[in-house]
């Protein structure tokens, strides 16, 4: 927010003016590039400025399978963000493409092995993500981005939630396209980025300007990306205090397993931010209601999602067999600022909560 406040009164004009004031708007706007790239270990030019997440997402998909043809393949996982899997029912609808779904059960990431059997000579882009939304599983893009490589064929990789959880590198990633979000990392709602490498096609989704290299086109919010610069110089702090979080996590699930609850993710690697459980017997989105009367904030689900009123997918996804777990979903997220009597508070009102008959 000061970062932002800092350069308000100087970023207010069209960066893509030539004047004086629109330079000085493109100078705000080049110095954020240089700080999310270096924060990804990117090129300056191989960065475009979105309005968030879910437009970076988009842009991945829509602009490259812009290129696809009628027939050609495209694979991904049955349990993505909804702005990528929404995105690839549509373009695949739109353009007659066939879509290859990989499944996830338990909650553990398709084996490498697996993705490469799927791979066709026509599959145009896999698109899977580093983090799982709801459950915060680590997938292991890295080796898909070796099997991808391996086949010519383009992997889009949405790492929205991993950014300033886990180091990211793009070349160590190994993908083609990388999209990442502003507030997953402290800075404000309306900032994302995607990451294209060099001599990587893509077609625009947004037209009406030559903005961002011809990648997007739109009058940037200079303002909100000066943010998310100065969020990513922040990302060391934030990694630094990973562990700590992980700490109040595992107190926090052990807690809810003595309670009664089921932990929905796999034993593999997750990030710390994330814990998501259910409670058999309760409706999610009355005990979401429940604690949110008692002053704890929680979802059942992905927040993009919250409004629809409906078991995750995604928990589907991973627990076909056990279909209430979708249903009776707890999902809290830990953050930076998160106290260990913030986490004990929580608890007690969620054990207070669950004390009473399932609503």
């Amino acid at each position: 927010m000061a970062a932002m406040d800092a350069v308000r009164a100087r970023a207010w004009a069209n960066s893509a003016s030539v004047h004086a004031a629109g330079r000085a708007s493109r100078s705000v706007l080049e110095s954020a590039r240089e700080q999310v790239a270096a924060a990804l270990g990117a090129r300056n030019p191989d960065l475009v400025f979105t309005s968030g997440g879910t437009e970076a997402c988009n842009l991945a998909i829509h602009g490259r399978l812009a290129l696809a043809s009628t027939g050609e393949h495209v694979i991904t996982t049955a349990v993505e963000h909804p702005a990528v899997f929404a995105s690839l029912a549509a373009v695949c609808a739109a353009r007659d493409l066939e879509l290859t779904t990989l499944a996830v059960p338990g909650g553990a990431p398709p084996d490498p092995e697996v993705l490469r059997a799927q791979l066709r000579p026509n599959t145009r882009l896999v698109a899977i993500q580093w983090i799982n939304h709801e459950t915060g599983t680590v997938f292991p893009v890295a080796e898909y981005a070796r099997v991808c490589r391996g086949a010519g064929v383009p992997l889009f990789v949405d790492a929205v939630q991993g950014l300033g959880k886990l180091p990211l590198s793009v070349e160590e990633l190994g993908a083609d396209l990388v999209a990442c979000a502003a507030h997953k990392t402290g800075g404000p709602a309306g900032s994302g980025a995607l990451w294209v490498r060099h001599g990587v096609d893509l077609d625009p989704v947004l037209h009406g300007g030559s903005q961002e290299r011809g990648r997007r086109g739109g009058t940037p919010d200079v303002v909100a990306h000066a943010g998310f610069g100065a969020a990513c110089q922040l990302l060391g702090e934030r990694l630094a205090a990973q562990p700590r979080i992980a700490t109040l996590r595992d107190r926090m699930e052990h807690a809810l397993l003595v309670l009664g609850a089921v932990r929905n993710a796999s034993s593999g690697p997750r990030v710390s931010t994330v814990s998501n459980t259910s409670v058999r017997g309760w409706r999610g989105e009355a005990l979401i209601a429940a604690l949110d009367v008692e002053g704890l904030a929680a979802s059942s689900g992905a927040a993009c999602s919250s409004g629809l009123q409906e078991p995750s997918p995604v928990l589907r996804a991973m627990h076909p067999d056990q279909p209430w777990r979708a249903g009776a979903a707890l999902r809290l997220s830990f953050g930076v600022e998160t106290t260990e009597i913030e986490q004990e508070s929580a608890l007690t009102l969620i054990a207070k909560v669950l004390a009473r008959p399932p609503a």
